[in-house]
């Protein structure tokens, strides 16, 4: 595979300052935070949001009736 077809070509998601999601032509989906950045098959990527979801929800259900969680995503609405 040549660099060009490893690199990554289209965004997905991203936030400034920290980071965004792209998807190459080959399928694989790269996520980037500050230095790092990871590769995911589609199917890794989506096990991977489920796993981070569970992560959300359990974080908010510990916080009691205002989670930081979801204040936090409210500051970004």
């Amino acid at each position: 595979m040549s660099e060009a077809d490893s690199k990554p070509d289209e965004v997905l998601a991203s936030h400034q300052g920290l980071g965004r999601v792209y998807r190459c032509a080959c399928g694989t989906i790269y996520v980037s935070v500050g230095p790092v950045e990871l590769k995911f098959s589609a199917e890794s990527f989506l096990q991977t949001f489920e796993m981070l979801r569970a992560a959300v929800d359990r974080l908010n259900s510990q916080s009691g009736e205002s989670g930081l969680i979801e204040k936090t995503a409210s500051l970004q609405n």
